[in-house]
């Protein structure tokens, strides 16, 4: 029995320092996998993280159409965040620019109409120059018979009537001229008023996206 008893002791003593042991073992694995990596991260139920939050505004009104991004998500400069509607804008723009169009248009037809004008009254005058010339000529030779009244009579029907048409292209030469004097085809103040429409509009419509 004195045996047993020994034996008994020392198996308890093993299975004790055995323990003892492995509790140790396990406390080093923790003491240094806490030194490692469980310093540097907190575990909680119930607590709140503020992180680098900016708030991001809109320069436009209207209704959102998509969200790309939920909170606590991480967001770069320049993510598109939020889509509003767009049909709106979109409208503005295409109107805008249907009217720069039509601007643009108009403006060179105005340049076009001017240089044919211009081109008519150099023909016109060129030819009321010949005609008066040979009306002078006619009245000369008339008393000696070698032209006839009635020649005269058509030369002088012919200037006048050119004289009126030249008149009236100058008239509307200078109706055109007072549109588009002193500008070009660019820089027109109905190119330029329907230009910046269509700018405005355009960043209208860029507004409606928001990005971070």
């Amino acid at each position: 029995m004195q045996f047993d008893r020994k034996t008994i002791r020392r198996r308890r003593n093993f299975l004790l320092s055995l323990v003892a042991f492995v509790l140790a073992a396990c406390a080093l694995i923790y003491a240094v996998d806490w030194w490692l990596y469980g310093r540097f991260s907190v575990v909680t139920d119930n607590a709140f993280v503020t992180g680098n939050l900016i708030p991001v505004y809109a320069d436009a009104t209207g209704f959102v159409a998509q969200v790309y991004y939920e909170e606590t998500d991480y967001v770069k400069k320049g993510d598109l965040v939020i889509r509003l509607d767009e049909q709106r804008a979109a409208a503005a723009l295409g109107q805008a620019q249907g009217e720069l169009g039509r601007a643009v248009r108009a403006v060179g037809a105005l340049f076009a109409t001017r240089q044919q004008m211009c081109q008519k009254i150099v023909s016109r005058t060129a030819l009321l120059d010949k005609v008066r010339h040979d009306i002078v000529r006619y009245r000369q030779a008339l008393p000696s018979g070698s032209v006839s009244k009635q020649v005269l009579q058509n030369a002088e029907d012919q200037g006048a009537s050119l004289d009126a048409d030249l008149k009236e292209a100058r008239a509307e030469f200078q109706s055109i001229e007072a549109r588009v004097g002193g500008t070009s085809r660019i820089n027109h103040p109905d190119i330029e008023v329907a230009r910046n429409k269509f700018i405005d509009a355009h960043i209208e419509f860029s507004r409606q996206q928001i990005r971070a």
